[in-house]
């Protein structure tokens, strides 16, 4: 019985078309941050140099106002998460921003191959204590859905500000204002890095993460969403980038890292699996199939993990880009060349097939 109503769900718990722009914009931010943000943005900084990693932040701020402008003024082009291909694709994200997630956690408390950090735990018991969190979250989003995710992430973004500022500001001091000397301005392999991969690769992420499109789609001013949440997450960034620039490894700097990584990570590992039960429920196969998913990505990490955040980040990234610039040269094409009487066509021979699960 008491098994019973802990796992007892709301009806509503998905529903949060009566919060206001600026909460759900606080969300988008603190998902979009995942804890990948701090260990990505370092890593490219000493792999790849200063300024491409910089030309990755602005993709990454750029990213979600981009996003909303698009939907918007592209008409149509909201359907494309009802394109069944795209829908499997994103799902392959989410399990992604997971698996990322649960890997920035493990930089966090153990040590990684991109970004030296104080080892608060042997490997063995940092990747036990990162599935059982993980495990936990799943949990707790079975119960609570989208609202409980949305409401935490109010929690999670201001012990994030709250740890990157200070952490920030005692990486400048403790270097005594001096560049780590891990970061170059630019490498050899920054140069080849940043275009495509660098840029488009992350500015066109908002496009395929169902997490944003699960957010975007409860608000009526889209615009008006995304401009909060690139605020929202810009404003996280630049403390982001003036830690990697003077961080040296550290017990306190250890500390506060492990703090920022974990509330960025917890809040999109949670927004992940929920996505997953919105993408799964959209294709017909039920949302519990999603956390099914959700448990296979948190048990496949740590067969990943070994690859480095950086080598797991571009796994994906170099797919994306492709996937997002095809979106938007169809949706242009059907939108200004294709005339309507065969665009009635294409969509008619596209439900027949059952490419789309919904095309209202």
């Amino acid at each position: 019985m008491i098994l019973d109503k802990f796992l007892k769900r709301k009806e509503n718990q998905d529903d949060i078309r009566k919060m206001s722009y600026r909460r759900v914009g606080i969300s988008l931010g603190a998902t979009w941050s995942w804890g990948v943000s701090m260990i990505a943005t370092m890593a490219f900084m000493y792999t790849y140099g200063i300024i491409p990693a910089l030309v990755w932040v602005l993709g990454n701020i750029l990213a979600m106002p981009l996003f909303g402008y698009v939907k918007v003024k592209i008409r149509g082009f909201e359907k494309w998460i009802n394109f069944i291909p795209l829908i499997l694709f994103s799902l392959f994200i989410a399990v992604m921003a997971v698996i990322m997630n649960m890997q920035a956690l493990l930089i966090g408390l153990g040590g990684g191959h991109d970004v030296a950090s104080f080892h608060f735990l042997d490997n063995s018991y940092s990747v036990s204590s990162i599935i059982f969190l993980s495990l936990t979250i799943l949990l707790f989003i079975y119960k609570y859905g989208l609202r409980g995710n949305v409401l935490s992430d109010l929690g999670y973004y201001c012990l994030q500000i709250f740890a990157v500022v200070l952490l920030a500001v005692s990486s400048v001091i403790i270097s005594n204002f001096t560049i780590n000397p891990n970061s170059q301005l630019i490498t050899e392999a920054g140069i080849k890095w940043v275009f495509p991969l660098g840029l488009l690769g992350i500015i066109t992420g908002v496009f395929t993460d169902p997490m944003m499109w699960q957010r975007f789609e409860q608000k009526e001013n889209q615009i008006k969403l995304s401009l909060w949440g690139g605020f929202w997450f810009g404003l996280y960034m630049i403390f982001v980038v003036l830690t990697g620039l003077f961080f040296k490894p550290t017990l306190f700097l250890g500390i506060l890292l492990l703090i920022v990584i974990f509330a960025l990570a917890v809040s999109t590992i949670g927004s992940a699996i929920d996505a997953m039960q919105y993408l799964t429920k959209k294709i017909g196969i039920g949302k519990a199939m999603g956390l099914i998913i959700a448990l296979i990505a948190i048990i496949t990490w740590p067969y990943l993990m070994e690859l480095g955040m950086a080598k797991i980040w571009n796994i994906y990234a170099g797919y994306r880009w492709k996937v997002v610039t095809g979106m938007i040269v169809i949706s242009l094409l059907g939108q200004y060349v294709i005339k309507k009487e065969y665009k009635e066509k294409i969509v008619s021979f596209m439900k027949k097939i059952k490419l789309f699960c919904k095309y209202e």
